[in-house]
C-alpha cells in the first residue's frame, strides 16, 4: 500500500471545507480530473472509504470525519512552517549575537539593534560586551556569532577579516576655544589638561606615536578605562580626549563637542567568525547594518567642513 503524500491530504482536506471537488479545485488551483485522483489515491493509501455521493455532491463518511480532524492539525502545522520559513527568509525571525569591545558595544550597536528590534517583534539579539584580548576566546567558545575586535586573531578556530578602520577625534568643553575650529591638531592641545584611555587600552600606544612624530610628549593628567569616562570628564569642563568616532554616537551632550583631527590616527576593526559553520542571513544583514552606520559614522569627520 503507498503512502498518503501532503498533496493528497492537501486534496482531502480542502474538498472537506469547501464541500465539491470543483470549489477543491479552485482553491488548490489545479483541475477538477487533478483532485478526484489525489482522493482516490489518498483514498486508496488509507485502506477505507471517504467520501459518498448524495444527490449529486460529496458526502464525507463517519471515518473521513475522523481523519479530517487529525488531517486538519496537520495542515495548520504546515502552515506554521511555511510561516516561519517565509519569516526566516526575510529576516523577521531568528536570534543572532555578537561580542563587541567596549567602545562599539555599549552604545554604537546598541542604537543601531534597537532600530531593527523595534520593527521585527520575532528577531532576538544578544550582545556581549568584551575586551580586545578576551573577544578571541569568547568566539572559540560560541558564545557569539560574530565578533567585533580591535585586535585580528591568527586561531585556526576562526576567521578575522578587516572590517572598518575608525578616526581618533578630539572631545573638546563646548566653551573651549578649540570648539571654534572645524579640527584641531595635536600641536594645539600641547598644554592642554588630557583625559586619555588607560595605557593598557589599545589606543593610548597609537596616539602617543602620533604626539611623539610632531616631538611632543603625551602627559595625560587622567587616564580612565572607557571612552564614556574620558567624555563624561570634558563634558564636565575638565580637559580635553582624544577618542575614536565612536564616542560621537553616544548620547547627545551639549556639554561636548567633536572635532576630526589634523593629523589622521586610526584604528582597525577586526571582524571574527567561526570557520567551521556559516553566519544566518540576518547575521549577515546586522554586518552590513553596522558596517553603513560606521561608514557614515567616519564620513561626518572626513570633512573638516562638516563640524561636529
Amino acid at each position: 500500500m503507498a503512502k498518503a503524500n501532503i498533496r493528497q491530504i492537501e486534496a482531502f482536506n480542502s474538498v472537506m471545507k469547501t464541500g465539491s471537488v470543483t470549489r477543491a479545485a479552485e482553491a488548490m488551483f489545479v483541475s477538477q480530473p487533478a483532485v478526484t485522483k489525489l482522493l482516490q489515491s489518498f483514498e486508496a493509501a488509507c485502506g477505507f472509504k471517504l467520501f459518498s455521493r448524495a444527490t449529486g455532491r460529496l458526502v464525507p463518511t463517519p471515518e473521513a470525519r475522523q481523519l479530517f480532524a487529525e488531517t486538519e492539525k496537520l495542515e495548520t502545522g504546515l502552515l506554521r512552517v511555511q510561516n516561519a520559513a517565509r519569516a526566516i527568509s526575510r529576516r523577521e525571525r531568528g536570534q543572532v549575537s555578537v561580542v563587541g569591545f567596549p567602545g562599539i558595544s555599549m552604545q554604537f550597536i546598541p542604537r543601531e539593534v534597537a532600530a531593527i528590534l523595534a520593527e521585527r517583534p520575532d528577531v532576538s539579539v544578544t550582545l556581549l560586551t568584551r575586551t580586545s584580548p578576551s573577544i578571541e576566546g569568547a568566539m572559540i567558545a560560541e558564545a557569539a556569532d560574530l565578533g567585533l575586535s580591535l585586535l585580528p586573531t591568527d586561531s585556526p578556530a576562526l576567521q578575522c577579516r578587516p572590517f572598518a578602520e575608525l578616526s581618533m577625534i578630539c572631545g573638546l568643553p563646548a566653551g573651549h576655544p578649540l570648539a571654534s575650529r572645524a579640527e584641531v591638531s595635536l600641536e594645539d592641545l600641547k598644554g592642554e589638561k588630557l583625559v586619555a584611555l588607560g595605557r593598557e587600552d589599545l589606543s593610548y600606544a597609537a596616539i602617543a606615536a602620533g604626539f611623539h612624530r610632531l616631538g611632543i610628549s603625551m602627559s595625560p593628567t587622567a587616564e580612565v578605562q572607557m571612552l564614556e569616562a574620558a567624555c563624561a570628564m570634558v563634558s564636565a569642563g575638565y580637559g580635553v580626549t582624544i577618542v575614536l568616532s565612536l564616542a560621537a554616537a553616544g548620547p547627545p551632550d551639549p556639554n561636548i563637542v567633536f572635532r576630526p583631527l589634523a593629523q589622521r590616527i586610526t584604528m582597525q576593526v577586526w571582524l571574527v567568525t567561526s570557520r567551521f559553520g556559516e553566519l544566518s542571513q540576518l547575521a549577515l544583514e546586522l554586518i552590513d547594518v553596522i558596517r553603513r552606520a560606521l561608514d557614515a559614522l567616519e564620513s561626518s569627520f572626513a570633512s573638516p567642513v562638516r563640524a561636529r
